[in-house]
């Protein structure tokens, strides 16, 4: 949910913090451009704390400003869910309802079987390529999803997005480039189709404005006037999501 600039962050460093227990948690540094402050944040898929700076300079100050928070760091850490095998006998949620995930020996394309537990059954000759098929179902999925949604918003803002891409995104749903490339998660058609309808308008709104500005809210409120309720699912279970295919 950022907007990518040219300018790339600078390949990371890595030091350590101690909690409160006298734990040692690694943290990882990164010079970034585009940031305006240090900051910290937890990548949900690699599992670990994420300390920015704007600069080399200031590199020493991002790793004191992440000491100083390392109760909530290994507070963060804690939370996260374990990891989802994508495998068969695995049970992962799909548009928001729980599925198990079902192996079937044949060719042709994955799909849905209801039940009172609903299926995703992949046909495939070769176990090995369970997940791989599993993951290619999932995006065309979102992206078929995705497409409709982001039309849907264009129509209501007056602009046209140049490209929707579907992809593994680690520290955010979604991005809009200065060129107009929508980016999201594929993560998303695993959610409630009302986030997944949130992030289409988040996105499209940043072709208006390229910022989090009270402006930019309004476009997406004229998108989706009760967004507040997909903003909020994904600060509560967008953890989940994450853990999804990372078991541990």
């Amino acid at each position: 949910m950022r907007f990518d600039s040219h300018r790339k962050a600078e390949e990371p460093t890595q030091t350590e913090i101690e909690t409160i227990d006298g734990k040692r948690v690694p943290v990882k540094l990164i010079v970034n451009p585009r940031a305006r402050h240090v900051s910290v944040r937890i990548d949900p898929t690699r599992r670990e704390a994420i300390a920015t700076a704007p600069s080399k300079r200031y590199l020493k100050h991002a790793a004191q400003f992440a000491a100083e928070r390392a109760g909530w760091i290994a507070a963060e850490l804690s939370r996260l869910p374990k990891g989802v095998n994508l495998s068969p006998g695995s049970f992962v949620t799909f548009r928001g309802v729980e599925h198990e995930l079902m192996i079937e020996r044949g060719r042709g394309h994955a799909r849905i079987e209801q039940d009172l537990i609903p299926r995703i059954v992949v046909p495939t000759l070769d176990p090995a390529l369970f997940e791989s098929r599993l993951m290619r179902y999932f995006k065309d999925q979102a992206r078929e999803d995705l497409i409709d949604r982001v039309a849907h918003h264009a129509v209501t803002l007056g602009v046209k997005p140049v490209k929707i891409q579907v992809k593994e995104l680690r520290s955010r749903w979604g991005s809009c480039s200065v060129d107009g490339v929508l980016s999201f998660s594929w993560r998303l058609i695993l959610a409630p189709p009302y986030v997944l309808d949130y992030l289409a308008a988040h996105e499209v709104s940043h072709l208006r404005e390229m910022n989090h500005s009270r402006r930019f809210w309004a476009q997406v409120k004229r998108c989706m006037p009760e967004y507040e309720r997909g903003r909020d699912w994904l600060h509560e279970h967008g953890y989940a999501l994450h853990a999804v295919g990372l078991a541990r």
